[in-house]
């Protein structure tokens, strides 16, 4: 069984459309990650999950039960972020914190919320309203985390914070599955999303165009060449046919740096005809093989 479930969803907005016939699983355990630009899906299929919204057709299953819209399903087992988490700003951080966990049933947090707030630096005794932007975030993050769910659903848990507190917060992530938690991260960064997830699911304009694993997507963007010449070597121009895939990333008077999609066997060929004294191959990150792959993916219309 799945701790999480889609299943054929589509969510319709009048004549706009939200996703479409979207279809995944995340194991127990699993840090998944879920990617797209500003209006692909991603927060759509999170309200489908909790029951937020009520799909078009298909369904959302959690911890091997059904969602139903407006009802609360399993929600006493998870732990959810949503991208604009908002709680009352007349009470401080603690009380907000103990209240929410009082309407989700959960059991004595405040152990584990005090725990959660030093490693974040957070003064739980502060009113939420003269609370910086990113300490508000905080909050939402002890809030997804202080019952210790088997689930947690995370929209953008990172936005807002500073770097060191992003670090804590992909620690506690991390920390939550090594548990036996899953994880469903929907992010922008996706540097973040490289750095706890093994498999991502990408959407474009609400249907999923790739699921795999981070390994394979970045192998899937371009990959890249740089090759410095014997001194007093003219370094040459990249020829017009004869090496499909390949591009110019920037030329000088010693090297080339070359961006590649496929193998790499072409374009060695071309180098060996020259006096060449060294190759490096950059990792390509991530954030690259997205845009690229992304940028594929819109040129070949939906």
């Amino acid at each position: 069984m799945k701790a999480l479930e889609v299943k054929t969803l589509t969510k319709q907005y009048g004549s706009a459309r939200g996703v479409e016939d979207l279809s995944f699983g995340i194991e127990k355990g699993e840090i998944f990650g879920y990617l797209g630009p500003n209006g692909s899906g991603k927060t759509t299929t999170i309200r489908c999950l909790m029951g937020l919204l009520r799909p078009t057709s298909g369904q959302c299953s959690l911890l091997g039960e059904r969602v139903m819209s407006g009802q609360a399903t399993q929600h006493t087992r998870i732990g959810y972020l949503p991208g604009d988490f908002r709680t009352w700003p007349g009470l401080t951080a603690r009380k907000s914190l103990t209240l929410l966990a009082r309407l989700g049933n959960g059991n004595e947090v405040d152990k584990r919320q005090q725990e959660l707030a030093e490693r974040l630096d957070l003064d739980l005794d502060r009113r939420v309203r003269a609370l910086s932007k990113g300490n508000r975030q905080k909050v939402g993050v002890v809030f997804a985390f202080q019952h210790k769910p088997e689930v947690l659903i995370l929209d953008e848990p990172t936005i807002g914070l500073d770097p060191l507190v992003r670090q804590v917060v992909l620690d506690l992530i991390r920390e939550a599955a090594q548990a036996g938690a899953t994880v469903l991260l929907s992010s922008h960064d996706l540097s973040e999303v490289a750095a706890v997830c093994g498999r991502a699911a990408i959407l474009r304009q609400g249907r999923l165009i790739e699921l795999a694993p981070i390994s394979k997507i970045v192998q899937q963007g371009e990959r890249r060449l740089k090759v410095w010449f014997v001194k007093g070597t003219k370094v040459p121009p990249l020829p017009t046919d004869g090496l499909p895939g390949v591009r110019m990333i920037q030329q000088n008077d010693t090297s080339l740096h070359l961006a590649y999609h496929g193998t790499a066997e072409a374009v060695i060929k071309w180098l060996a005809r020259f006096p060449v004294d060294r190759i490096a191959t950059p990792e390509t990150s991530l954030e690259n093989a997205f845009i690229q792959y992304y940028r594929q993916e819109a040129n070949h219309g939906d």
